[in-house]
């Protein structure tokens, strides 16, 4: 059976670490979609099992990318093609889960996210300066970092399904547009909406999730999200996304939960200026290996690394090359049981 403390944890990290997975945004250009996290015995994926006390949370989740030389942009730009990237995502998450009722949890989340390392070379300061100077890698417009703190999400679930050894909930939340998106260039003008902390915009995301055994010591949380995001800023409207994932733990009643899942989104071009953006949209799988620890009876840490295994981005964007997870929880109270077990 499952000890205590290994329920408490595990609960901790469902609600701290679960709300950054459905706050992601859709992918732009050069780049994919925002960061994501958190599970219940897994770390990215989202599972059934209901919060059972007020637990707190902070998280940070990285992305690295493969990116273009000046050269390859400037002969972008010959070919007609405006294209920016960034070579960095850094993100940092707090959440708090609150319980309703045996079978609802609503949780909080606002994070802080900075992307850096920009460099575009059709933004006003590029085009003016290819205009004037010809084709040369100077007129690249380069940017240190895009920092701020980004949207809000209120996340609800509702458990409609459990029988002890299987579960099923539904997932509804709305992401609100709180996060900043008035930063500038290092030239002066106001960057694209696609790299602002924030998005301007009201996004709708819903699916289910599952939580179940395998064995009695495996464990396996799943979900399927759908994301519907409204207009934004600077009329810019990211693409429509889903996202599957699905994560096997293996509790062998010590301190530490390895985990090991299969992550995959999807998401629809971008329309900026009602016009369908063509470097933008695609399909990325990752596998991601991962560990949660029990420190105490109320904290756990976890973390994760993410591979990219498949990638099949819309036009020209620069790829990513991995991203890693590291997070702690906080849970007040003692807990009840997570997956059916009994304590």
């Amino acid at each position: 059976m499952h000890s205590r403390n290994r329920s408490l944890v595990k609960s901790a990290v469902l609600a701290a670490g679960g709300l950054a997975l459905l706050t992601t945004q859709a992918a732009v250009f050069a780049h994919g979609e925002s960061v994501r996290g958190g599970g219940s015995g897994s770390i990215s994926s989202v599972g059934a099992n209901i919060t059972e006390d007020v637990s707190f949370g902070l998280r940070w989740d990285a992305r690295r990318y493969e990116t273009f030389t000046d050269q390859e942009l400037v002969d972008f730009k010959k070919r007609g093609e405006d294209v920016h990237m960034h070579s960095k995502e850094d993100a940092y998450f707090i959440s708090l889960g609150l319980p309703v009722t045996e079978d609802i949890d609503l949780t909080l989340m606002t994070q802080y996210n900075n992307f850096k390392g920009f460099k575009d070379n059709g933004d006003a300061f590029a085009n003016e300066c290819f205009q004037n100077n010809g084709f040369i890698v100077d007129c690249i417009s380069s940017t240190k970092e895009s920092p701020g703190w980004g949207d809000t999400l209120l996340l609800g679930r509702y458990r409609f399904y459990n029988d002890g050894t299987h579960q099923w909930a539904g997932i509804l939340g709305l992401l609100m547009p709180t996060g900043k998106i008035t930063n500038k260039t290092d030239n002066g003008e106001i960057l694209g909406t696609h790299n602002q902390p924030g998005s301007g915009a009201y996004t709708v995301q819903f699916g289910t999730a599952y939580s179940g055994h395998l064995s009695e010591k495996l464990a396996v949380d799943a979900d399927w999200i759908y994301r519907v995001n409204g207009p934004g800023a600077n009329n810019f409207r990211g693409g429509n996304s889903w996202q599957a994932d699905v994560a096997v733990s293996y509790d062998h009643h010590s301190r530490f939960t390895p985990v090991l899942e299969l992550n995959g989104i999807f998401f629809k071009k971008d329309v900026e200026n009602d016009e369908t953006k063509k470097n933008s949209g695609g399909d990325v799988i990752y596998l991601s290996p991962g560990l949660n620890m029990d420190v105490t009876r109320s904290v756990g840490l976890y973390g994760n690394f993410s591979y990219p295994i498949y990638q099949k981005l819309g036009g020209i964007s620069n790829d990513e090359k991995y991203r890693w997870s590291l997070g702690v929880t906080y849970t007040m109270g003692q807990g009840r049981t997570v997956h059916g077990h009994d304590d």
